[in-house]
């Protein structure tokens, strides 16, 4: 039986043993020793004066006066279980409800410094497209997105934060047979997705000749399919660093490239989230190569 610490752990205890008959079995059900269990009913009684159970070598009986304490233990109880319902219940009301697109969920899910506050927070991961529409129907109070937002009502807010660092990555097996050491297989984004619309315009701008292969949305199974020696595929830096840095994928010759990273809000919300979006700029901001952007 699982209890929260509101109420005096005394009555706890003294409402197993009469519900068990048992000081043994209490002590077992609580997780508790049975000298803790012992000590805690001798406690009881002393403060209230009188002696709560009648005990002898086979059973475990309330005393009249037992009785008496065992109702007003059950409402306890009862009251207690109720207030950490009440609390959870508040608790949940002030979460704040996010949409973040899946690279940055990635990147805070994967950092210890971010548990914190995301264990304040109701993520929604998924795309731009969604997550504005989210936004603007009042699903969510802020979202994290890529590319340049675009036909956003009045009442959203739009702050600029760092740049997602992106690179070319594939298998050392298929660099070392690449006869122009660039990209010439894509493991491309999914053609309908933000990130897609925006780097096709980086390479055209570029004037690069880059042909895709294969189209996914996910970021994961394009890793994947590049460590399986499937591809090259454009990644964001922080998912493939430790993986660059243990020689299981190594960078392609190609400009190095970046997108966009924006915190919508609606006006009226009056939480703040500066934690959130000092986090994220502080985590994108942690690598070391210079990148292309475009705009």
């Amino acid at each position: 039986m699982l209890y929260n610490t509101v109420m005096d752990h005394r009555y706890r205890k003294f409402y197993e043993v009469a519900r068990l008959k048992s000081f043994s079995e209490a002590a077992l059900s609580l997780g508790k020793s049975q000298p803790a269990i012992t000590l805690a009913i001798s406690s009881l009684e002393r403060s209230l004066g009188v002696r709560l159970f009648k005990r002898n070598r086979y059973d475990v009986n309330l005393t009249p006066e037992g009785e008496l304490v065992l109702e007003t233990a059950k409402k306890l109880l009862k009251e207690d279980s109720l207030l950490h319902k009440k609390l959870q219940s508040l608790m949940q009301d002030q979460r704040r409800n996010v949409g973040i697109i899946d690279s940055i969920a990635y990147l805070l899910y994967s950092k210890p410094q971010a548990s914190e506050l995301l264990n304040e927070l109701e993520i929604m991961v998924d795309n731009s497209k969604k997550i504005i529409k989210a936004l603007s129907l009042d699903k969510i109070e802020a979202g994290l997105i890529t590319g340049q937002p675009g036909l956003l009502t009045r009442d959203i807010k739009v702050k600029r934060l760092h740049s997602e660092k992106f690179v070319f990555v594939c298998s050392p097996k298929r660099k070392s047979k690449s006869r122009s050491n660039g990209v010439d297989d894509w493991l491309a984004f999914n053609k309908e997705s933000t990130t897609y619309t925006y780097f096709d315009k980086v390479f055209r701008r570029l004037g690069l000749n880059i042909q895709p292969i294969f189209y996914s949305t996910s970021l994961e199974l394009l890793k994947d399919m590049a460590l399986s020696d499937r591809g090259t595929a454009l990644l964001p830096y922080h998912m493939v660093k430790e993986d660059i840095l243990s020689g299981k994928l190594v960078k392609v010759r190609a400009p190095a490239l970046s997108r966009p990273i924006w915190l919508i809000t609606r006006r009226k919300n009056k939480m703040q989230l500066d934690d959130l979006s000092k986090l994220v700029n502080r985590l994108l901001a942690n690598t070391t190569f210079k990148t292309t952007t475009l705009g």
